[in-house]
């Protein structure tokens, strides 16, 4: 990936972006009407493990994204967070979309939802659909904290952890209140339209609420030249419901049920309706279509100020099924096969989350956290032509098995007489594997393996230090580790979306080592946040082709790093008009395994390999965007302006060599969008909004995404609250 960004974004790229920065810093200096109230500080949880603490005093870094009217015109809860410094959403589909977090995704980043674990053991490695199933709509917000969080969040949470945090909780004051809301958004690019229905009701004591939505796409035009993108639509829809009982002042019950089902999501670029754009080649088979059903219960008692050991504290008990189907149809000596395969799991979940005060003026936090993860897996082909049907031995992954995870920590926060705060913690966790059933191939049970038990423990450390070195500008850094044991999909896997794999259960844990640096402030007209960070990487678990031209992969641990640059400005011009500029850069590379039978040094199955260091999956290329906002408390209207850019995305793992479907042989080119928002309120119960994404009719494609992005495309957003 070159640096020359210029050469390859073009020329009037540097010219916006110059005029925005320079207007920025001269602003800064010139104005002399300079707004010189500070805004209160906005508070985040997901870093503290679910307890709020201001923002700008927090040691990582950190994302609080609003649900306003930029994130309802998103089409998934990924795509809200594009154009992030250093967040890239590949989209293998139109309803499967995965975020890249400092150059890491799949289950290498960590979902929560209120705080409560998403992830599980069957999570596919790379770019993944699971993250499509949560639905945006209904949030308050969501909470991005980049780099290794392991401490809090254990397993999984290296490149980051967004947490979608359900809209606030009201109890009435006195009486009964209940109000609804009423959303709908449709999209001429999508041919989609979506609607949604809420309803709430609240007492002193009590607050229930219940909200369902429907979604549906159809096929995606592309921009000027691509058209549209056929087979490419799908449907979804979901529901949720809380119940909440006030116990004290401070502290409170809460029961929870979500529910989201995704109906015949395609994945296109595997199939003859894929693209050639910029000499991809189409996949062979005729379709392939996803089903996902997700439903979650939980529990939760939290409070705070009780005093003691708990003077804060969080129970949750969680009950977490995910179900996956994958129907595809290829044709094999002129004949239809068809086939399906997907798993069923079930995860019981407990987390046990305290705080209270140290002996040295500081705050104390602790807490326990268990899973346990039942999954089983089927598959079965169709011969079109003899009517035979067989049944596979398992699925994607081991036809029985277990996955259970324990876990204690124990974090300190508290401020030296320096002026440094210091956060300390370390973190023990114990994995424990039960691969009951599995197979070498899932269509031969001859090769049916012993039972197996696999057990990793890791004990992590984690340092994290903050300091007000101005009025209201913290500088802020650490040096962290994250870790990710191998998952059920990594041992037992015999099968991988766009690969072929076998299961491997001599893989080692994954280890990483995170040292940042940054400096914030988020008061006054004039707000900035830098960072820069570099992670060591040890024993990640690698994919590499096993013969080039081939789809077969093989999984082997290998070692790397991971570096890059992170920088947000912002500036209100006045109480109505503000701007932001964001803009990341990074670089990594991992050892793999590259096919050379006649000289490699390394012997797997008779075949020799030789280690090499190439670019990690889908690394991420440069990206800047640039949006001026415009909105008065005193008029009903609001418009806002973004310029997204990418640099062409150049520097290829082996893998990413071998997706030819997904990314040119070249590299993904760069790209510009502009877009436009606005929108009014129209009394104090109804607002309309309007949303026009890439004004230039581009044909552009997010690195390593299945499609291109829509081409031109107007988004009509309704809302109405009763």
């Amino acid at each position: 990936m070159g640096l020359a960004f210029a050469g390859s974004i073009h020329s009037r790229t540097f010219l916006l972006i110059g005029v925005a920065i320079y207007n920025l810093f001269i602003a800064k200096f010139s104005l002399a009407d300079k707004n010189e109230t500070e805004a209160l500080a906005p508070m985040v949880v997901t870093a503290r493990g679910g307890f709020a603490e201001p923002m700008v005093r927090s040691p990582w870094s950190i994302e609080r994204m609003e649900v306003n009217d930029k994130l309802l015109t998103a089409r998934s809860m990924p795509e809200a967070l594009s154009g992030l410094p250093s967040v890239m959403v590949q989209k293998t589909a139109l309803g499967q979309s995965s975020p890249y977090l400092r150059g890491l995704t799949g289950y290498h980043n960590l979902l929560l939802l209120d705080g409560i674990r998403l992830n599980h053991s069957a999570m596919r490695s790379g770019p993944n659909q699971y993250w499509s199933t949560v639905e945006i709509l209904g949030a308050d917000r969501f909470e991005l904290v980049r780099g290794p969080n392991g401490i809090k969040h254990g397993a999984d949470a290296i490149g980051g952890v967004v947490n979608i945090i359900s809209d606030k909780t009201n109890f009435a004051t006195a009486g009964v209140r209940s109000q609804g809301e009423a959303f709908a958004r449709m999209s001429t690019a999508e041919s989609s339209w979506t609607g949604r229905l809420e309803g709430e009701v609240s007492m002193k004591n009590w607050f229930v609420q219940l909200s369902h939505a429907e979604r549906s796409f159809g096929d995606l035009e592309g921009g000027r030249d691509i058209g549209k993108q056929l087979n490419t639509g799908y449907d979804t829809h979901g529901t949720n419901f809380r119940l909440a009982r006030k116990l004290g002042e401070d502290s409170s019950l809460t029961f929870g049920f979500q529910r989201v089902f995704m109906d015949d999501v395609p994945r296109t670029h595997k199939t003859k309706s894929g693209l050639d754009w910029e000499g991809l080649s189409k996949g062979a088979e005729i379709w392939r279509r996803l089903d996902q059903e997700r439903n979650l219960y939980y529990s939760r008692l939290k409070w705070e100020g009780s005093g003691g050991l708990a003077d804060a504290g969080l129970l949750t008990f969680s009950f977490h099924q995910h179900g996956q189907e994958r129907d595809r149809r290829r044709e094999k000596t002129g004949m239809y096969i068809d086939d399906k395969q997907g798993f069923n799991l079930d995860d019981f979940g407990f987390s046990s989350r305290f705080e209270t005060e140290d002996p040295w003026g500081g705050r104390l936090a602790y807490g326990f956290e268990y899973h346990l993860e039942d999954v089983s897996s089927f598959g079965s082909d169709l011969n079109n032509s003899s009517g035979i049907r067989r049944y596979y031995a398992q699925g994607p992954l081991a036809a029985e098995a277990e996955y259970h995870r324990y876990a204690i920590y124990l974090n300190d926060t508290y401020k030296v007489a320096s002026g440094w705060t210091l956060e300390p913690g370390i973190r023990f966790s114990s994995v424990q594997a039960e691969l009951d059933r599995y197979y070498l191939k899932n269509s031969d049970t001859s090769t049916i393996q012993n039972p197996q038990t696999k057990k990793y423990e890791e004990l992590i450390g984690s340092l994290r230090t903050s300091k007000e070195i101005a009025d209201e500008t913290f500088l802020f850094g650490g040096l962290s580790q994250g870790f990710r044991p191998p998952s059920l999909y990594d041992l037992t896997s015999t099968d991988e979306t766009s690969a072929v794999e076998s299961p491997n259960t001599s893989l080692d844990s994954e280890n990483f080592l995170q040292l940042e640096i940054g400096l914030r402030n988020l008061s006054g007209n004039w707000k900035f946040m830098v960072s820069a960070y570099q992670t060591w990487i040890k024993d990640m678990i690698v994919r590499s082709p096993v013969e080039s031209g081939k789809s077969d992969v093989l999984k082997a641990n290998g070692d790397g790093f991971i570096q890059g640059i992170e920088i947000e400005l912002g500036y209100d011009w006045t109480s109505s008009l503000s701007s932001e500029l964001s803009f990341s850069w990074m670089d990594g590379e991992v050892e793999q395994l590259l096919d050379d039978n006649a000289t490699g040094t390394v012997s797997i199955d008779g075949r020799n390999y030789t280690r090499v260091d190439r670019a990690t999956t889908r690394l991420m290329p440069i990206q800047t965007e640039f949006l001026t906002r415009y909105a008065s408390p005193a008029s009903p209207w609001w418009g806002e302006l973004s310029i997204l850019a990418v640099d062409k995305a150049d520097d290829l793992s082996l893998k990413d060599e071998s997706d030819v479907s997904r990314i040119p042989t070249n590299g993904t080119p760069a790209y510009i969008l502009l877009g436009l928002r606005g929108g009014r309120s129209i009394g104090e119960n109804f607002a309309i909004s309007l949303a026009a994404e890439n004004l230039g009719d581009e044909d552009y494609r997010v690195h390593g995404s299945g499609l291109n992005g829509p081409g031109r495309n107007f988004i009509l957003s309704l809302s109405s609250s009763f």
